[in-house]
């Protein structure tokens, strides 16, 4: 499977407002496909059905970016690990919520949403931290017209 730098254009943050240093977040993106508690796993079958991504941060910066149908990589092979998104801010302080949601449509509608995954991070001075980004199965594919 190609890695997210190559199906997602590089994510950049740009703020006027705080340091002039860029920070850099690096994320790990993978689909749950082992399940867990409270959660659902993405079988191989459901990931080749994803035919939208919206990758999102706010808090202490914001920007989205949405992602397919037919492009970037998009609907998604059968593996589980999408690859890294990178992100580069200004931000040296407060939170950094990022958000990647699945669509099994081009309609980026609450029924067709079948997949979320977020993770919170301390925005730091740091000039590069890595962490992981998970996404859950939410939804049911058979719900999508």
């Amino acid at each position: 499977m190609r890695a997210l730098r190559q199906l997602l254009p590089v994510l950049t943050l740009v703020v006027a407002a705080g340091c002039s240093e860029y920070h850099y977040y690096d994320l790990d993106v993978s689909m749950n496909t082992t399940g867990g508690a409270g959660s659902f796993s993405i079988v191989a079958g459901d990931i080749t059905r994803i035919q939208v991504l919206i990758a999102s941060v706010s808090g202490a910066d914001s920007f989205s970016q949405r992602l397919g149908p037919n492009a970037n990589g998009l609907p998604l092979s059968a593996g589980g690990h999408l690859g890294i998104i990178e992100v580069s801010t200004f931000a040296d302080s407060g939170t950094l919520n990022f958000k990647v949601e699945a669509y099994a449509s081009n309609v980026t509608i609450p029924e067709c949403k079948v997949g979320e995954g977020t993770k919170a991070i301390m925005a730091t001075s740091a000039a590069t931290t890595m962490d992981a980004l998970v996404v859950n199965k939410m939804g049911d594919f058979a719900l999508c017209p």
